[in-house]
Formats: C-alpha cells, structure tokens, sequence
C-alpha cells in the first residue's frame, strides 16, 4: 500500500524535535554553516571561474545599468538592431538590478562575489531544510548529488539568486501538506520576491497547484478535504495575484509561455538542450544510483506526490537547464516520505550514545548560533572585499573578446555587426548594437534557426544574402566558426583582425 500525505510525527516528537534546534551557544557552528562558508570561498576565486563562464551576464548587467540610468524598465528592446523597438520586458529586472549593482561596486570581483554567496545560501538552506527531517548523513548526501547536478550551472545570472527563495518557497509548499493545513500567508513573499527574480517563479505556480491536489486527495475524510480544498484554493489565487505584482504585472507570466514557443529552436542553445551524459557521466551516476535506490528498497510515494517527481525528471530530462530543479527540490519532495518509510531515517533529538567524535557530528546538525553566523557573514565580506581589490576577476574571451572589439573601435568599424550569439552580452554592454544575443523570447524560434543555420553555412538563406539584405558592415566571430571560412572567399570582404579566440572580417567598400 502506498504511502500517504500528511502529519509524520507525533505531537511529543515534534516538541523534542523543535527543542533540538535551539543552538547549543552563540558560537556554535553547524554543518549548513560550514558548507556554505566553503562553497561561497570556493567560487568567489580570482579567476571568477566558474560562474562568469556565461556570455548572458553582460547583457544582465548591461539591462540593470540601464534601469539605473533611466529609473525604469525597459518595454522595447534598445540593444539590438534587429529587433530595436519591438515589446521586450525585463522580467528578471530585480536580479539585473542587483547584479548591475554589483557590478558597479566591485566590478566582476563583486558579480562573483553575488552569485558564490547566492549559492553558498542556497546549499546551506537546503540542508537545514533536509535536517528537519533526515539524519545528517542522508541529508548531506542528497546535498552532494544536488551540488554534482546543479555545477554546471553555477554561472552569475538571475537563476542563482532565485534558489533560495525557490528552497523557501518549495519547503513551505511540502510542510504545509505533512501538516494538513493550508501554507502560511508569509510565504507569499516568496513568490512576491522569486516572481521578481526569475521567470522560473511559473513553475512554483505549477507546483502550489499539485501540493493543493495532493493535500486534498490525501485528507483524512470529506470534512476535511473540504476545509483543505477551501483553504489551498485561497492561498493558490493569492499566489497568482503575487506574483502579478511586478513592474510588468501578469505579463512576466506570458513570457515562459514565449520561450517554450521557440519549439525546436531551443535545441539551438546549449542550454535548452536534452542533458549530455558523456560530457556529465556524474549526472547520469546520480540518475542511476537514485533509481537503483528507490528500487532496491521499496520506496512507495502517494500518487500526487509520485507525479511531481516525474515531472521534475522530465523537465530535466527535456532540458537540460532543469537539473538544478531536479537536485534541489526532489529531496525536499521526498524526504518527510522517507522518513516516515523508514523512522531510522529521522533525528533523534534525544540521542546522546556514541563516541566524543560521534556527538560531536551530531551537535553539528543543529542551527549555528548567531555570534557564529555573524562572524562568517563578517569574515565572507571581507573574503570578497579582497578579491574585488586584489583579485582582478575578468570574464574568459570566450564571452568577452576585449580584444577584437578594441581593434574594431581603433579601426572605426561603423554600422551593423553580424555577431556570434555568445558575443551578443558582451557588445551589449559595450554599448554595440547586435544582431542576436541571450534573449531567444525577443527573437523568435524561427529567427534562431535561420541564424543557425546561416551562421554554420546550412538552410535555404545563404549567408551573403542574410549579410545584405541586414546591411552588415563587419562581422564578429569565434576564430574557428565556419562562417569566417566562407567569409574569407567571399568578394567584397577582407579579413581585418584574428587572434586567438575571434575573427573580424570588414566590408570592403
């Protein structure tokens, strides 16, 4: 028989469990402290690697600078030529906002800084989240497995600063459901904030909807139900309402709507691609691992409960951008389930056997005491402000080919650029008009795949003929893009620049 929703522990146990956390001294460390301390140290390092590896935080950047200097948000796109003046929104316009801030103030050092202190809160959140629930050893090793996944993807853009809000928010959504009541009005401030965020903000829509039917369907009796149905339905259209409160309204909501119309064209970006095992053989160990798991010992999860699992491994599943999704909100999905299958799972607040060292790992699991946190908090502040003083963090080329654009300038290169999508950040913050850049809902599914295939010298539209019918006067491209190689033969245009990462080829008037 299946396990169902609903209220794990006892009354007496929930006491001894709430007593438990109360920290042992103001000084007291714990493990979610200690991992976010090493995360945050780990990513905020001099050569800004891994997280300035994506070309989109220049435009993220670039989009905030923007709303600073106007004191407003965009509503047509000023950053391409392309499409200049058709509706674009900037849907994450908080997160911009913060990053351009950050940026401001310390450079690429301090956008470092922002993004490893979002993930360092974010993994420390999760775990305390999993404590509640789990012995520390489960719970660190799900915190593992999500750390694994969500790696590739630890790059300075909005996503980053939504996770903990999204924790938040999750974690509110599955404690609500355990204890049989509808979701506290304080958490509507998440979806206020993640709405504000990141566009990701639709799925947590999704996600209210599938704990109220799982809350319903797993209510004790019809007095109930009803009283659960009444009460989750209050919260989910508040939570509409919430997450209409941004600068553009319902509309933020609209765009994902926008984006997953791209259809095939999303295969085109990297990130929008089926997940790629042979370049992520750990992702496809976890995958194998978890499901050898769950198998081998007999977990049962109630059917609604069931379904939001599968469809957190589809969505990852279908795009890889999702397994941060997958690795962070599973084991909240999951863990008050496993705990109750299986009870020496849960912590036992009572516990006092074992060795000094034993003890001593167990004490860890509690919360930190506050003279503990504000010392990290304090000594992570003054980590970052010597990185941005003496680290000298700049993006790879690969994203920001400095070099290239310098000779354009020095050249006198005038009028429109047909560019590399990776390059459209970095000329956007340049102040350079581009052809395309990070922002697929602007341009279209079918104006990707036309760019595509030109660009890699396939489709029907030859590339001299996209280069006259846009008026393109110079062209910026990785060194070995096969459009340089047919550019190079093409009469009417001359190779102006090459180095080791871009090439500039020039109309020859």
């Amino acid at each position: 028989m299946a396990v169902t929703s609903g209220l794990s522990v006892s009354h007496d146990f929930q006491g001894r469990a709430l007593a438990a956390t109360r920290p042992r001294s103001a000084w007291a460390l714990s493990w979610p402290l200690a991992l976010g301390m090493a995360l945050f140290v780990f990513l905020a390092n001099a050569e800004g690697l891994p997280l300035l590896s994506d070309p989109d935080s220049h435009w993220h950047i670039a989009v905030g600078n923007w709303m600073l200097a106007h004191g407003t948000v965009p509503t047509v796109d000023t950053f391409s030529f392309t499409f200049a003046g058709q509706p674009w929104i900037a849907k994450e316009w908080l997160s911009q906002l913060l990053m351009a801030l950050a940026y401001n103030i310390g450079g690429w050092g301090g956008v470092t800084a922002l993004a490893a202190a979002a993930v360092g809160v974010s993994f420390a959140l999760l775990l305390r989240l999993l404590l509640r629930d789990l012995t520390p050893l489960p719970a660190a090793l799900f915190v593992l497995a999500a750390i694994v996944m969500t790696a590739p993807h630890f790059l300075a853009r909005p996503h980053l600063l939504a996770f903990p809000v999204m924790l938040w928010w999750v974690a509110g959504l599955v404690r609500s459901v355990e204890e049989r009541r509808a979701p506290e009005p304080l958490l509507l401030l998440a979806m206020l904030l993640w709405a504000n965020l990141h566009g990701g903000f639709t799925l947590g829509l999704v996600l209210c909807a599938a704990f109220a039917l799982d809350a319903v369907v797993g209510a004790r009796d019809t007095v109930e139900r009803k009283a659960l149905f009444i009460a989750w339905a209050k919260f989910g259209i508040a939570s509409g309402l919430a997450a209409c409160i941004t600068p553009y309204g319902p509309e933020s909501i609209l765009v994902t709507l926008r984006i997953f119309g791209l259809g095939e064209s999303l295969g085109v970006i990297s990130e929008w691609k089926s997940p790629d095992f042979q370049g992520q053989p750990m992702q496809e160990l976890i995958l194998l691992v978890a499901l050898y798991a769950a198998l081998s010992r007999g977990l049962k999860l109630p059917l609604i409960r069931l379904l939001i699992v599968i469809g957190l491994v589809h969505l990852y599943l279908r795009y890889a951008r999702n397994a941060e999704l997958l690795a962070m909100l599973l084991p909240l999905v999951v863990a008050p389930l496993l705990a109750r299958q299986w009870p020496s799972l849960r912590p036992d607040p009572d516990a006092t056997g074992g060795s000094l060292l034993v003890q001593r790992m167990r004490a860890l699991a509690r919360p930190a005491g506050h003279a503990a946190l504000a010392l990290c908090v304090a000594v992570a502040t003054l980590y970052a402000a010597g990185l941005i003083k003496l680290g000298g963090v700049t993006p790879p080329s690969s994203t920001m080919p400095s070099a290239a654009l310098d000779h354009a300038r020095e050249a006198g290169l005038k009028g429109h650029v047909f560019n590399h999508y990776n390059y459209g950040g970095y000329l956007i913050r340049a102040g350079v008009p581009t052809f395309i850049d990070g922002r697929g809902e602007l341009y279209g599914g079918a104006f990707i795949k036309r760019y595509a295939e030109v660009t890699n010298l396939r489709g029907e539209e030859s590339l001299d003929q996209v280069l006259e019918r846009h008026a393109i006067e110079w062209t910026l491209f990785p060194k070995d893009q096969p459009a340089n190689r047919l550019l190079a033969r093409l009469p009417g245009w001359r190779q102006a620049y090459t180095d080791d990462s871009a090439t500039i080829f020039v109309r020859v008037r």
